[in-house]
């Protein structure tokens, strides 16, 4: 019994340590740290508030500007 609570707080402590792994690879200053975000086809990964996010086209850059 005793080894089976102890597995499961382990499993638990690397379960939490992955998680906060994989969240502070989010963090971004420009949208060039975001390079290794995957978007879709009609959008293109961006820094929004230091958090990388898929934005489409037409509301960054050239391609808005080209619209208006």
């Amino acid at each position: 019994m005793a080894k089976i609570i102890k597995f499961v707080y382990v499993m638990i402590i690397i379960i939490s340590f992955f998680l906060v792994a994989t969240n502070a690879k989010d963090d971004c200053l420009v949208d060039a740290d975001c390079v290794t975000l995957v978007c879709e086809f009609d959008e293109r990964p961006q820094c929004v508030i230091n958090t990388c996010r898929c934005r489409p086209l037409r509301f960054s850059g050239f391609y808005y500007e080209q619209l208006h």
